[in-house]
């Protein structure tokens, strides 16, 4: 299933920005510095997880931002921005009503970005909804770089 903006809407009801029900998200990132595909940018793990800046240059269309959090004066009118007071549970509530709706016909599915390796060899995880509900369900939420 690819992720709309119509349900991320529904998981996060305040949002700013361009507003487009239609509007389809191909990557959800926790990363600023990885490519992002019409992406929806989510910094889960706060300043580790990059600037809106570079997650913009990277492809990112839209973020999930903390509420109360100023967004940087260099985001564009129309950049969505969808505000939850916690990433975590904005991003359950998301991936739950994304499995509800699952279409079986969609040939394009969101990719979910959310975790590096740390080893030499340094590789991204990418993933479909399934795991990454499982992840977000074990994984504590982590702050600044820990």
């Amino acid at each position: 299933m690819t992720l709309s903006y119509k349900l991320i809407n529904e998981a996060i009801s305040d949002a700013k920005g361009f507003k487009e029900e239609t509007m389809m998200f191909h990557t959800v990132s926790f990363y600023a510095d990885v490519v992002q595909p019409k992406g929806l940018f989510v910094p889960f793990y706060d300043n580790s997880s990059g600037s809106l800046q570079e997650a913009i240059a990277n492809g990112a269309i839209g973020a999930i931002w903390e509420a109360g959090k100023g967004i940087p004066s260099y985001t564009p009118n129309h950049f969505p921005i969808f505000y939850t007071k916690d990433i975590k549970k904005g991003l359950i509530k998301m991936i739950e009503l994304m499995r509800e709706n699952v279409q079986t016909q969609s040939s394009v599915h969101t990719k979910f970005i959310y975790k590096k390796e740390t080893s030499l060899n340094t590789v991204l995880e990418t993933y479909d909804v399934s795991v990454m509900a499982k992840w977000l369900e074990n994984e504590p939420e982590q702050k600044g770089g820990e």
